[in-house]
């Protein structure tokens, strides 16, 4: 039963609240026409609705994130991981969801082995909870 209220408590918390744009993303320098395709994953929500496609690009020896499509319900300080693992117990945080609609790329920090890193998750931060992930190959 604690469980359950707990899950409940965590729900309703991460709900549309509109602390993320639901206006598309403004526009990136980021061109994937111009990149090499690494990996690609489709996303899939969990308890929430998320939906899209994730794919990491190479580009000028950068590495970049790209979401198209992408869509989401709304939430609460939403964050996009790189992880090395469906826990993302090890991860990169690439920043704030930009957007819950449309095409938005991200910078990958640093020089990471991407070999290594396999999820791609929309997690809200606020309160610990997965929105939707990708499985990247």
């Amino acid at each position: 039963m604690k469980k359950l209220i707990l899950l409940c408590i965590v729900l309703v918390g991460c709900t549309a609240d509109n602390a993320v744009p639901t206006t598309p993303a403004a526009p990136t320098t980021f061109d994937p026409a111009t990149a090499t395709l690494l990996k690609m994953g489709t996303l899939e929500g969990v308890g929430h609705t998320v939906s899209g496609t994730a794919a990491i690009y190479e580009s000028n020896g950068k590495k970049y994130v790209l979401l198209n499509p992408y869509s989401s319900q709304n939430g609460p300080d939403l964050k996009v991981y790189l992880s090395k693992d469906v826990n993302a117990s090890s991860y990169i945080n690439l920043g704030k969801l930009k957007s819950t609609g449309g095409s938005q790329s991200y910078e990958v920090p640093g020089m990471p082995d991407i070999a290594e890193y396999t999820h791609l998750h929309i997690w809200c931060e606020e309160f610990s909870v997965v929105f939707g992930r990708a499985a990247l190959n």
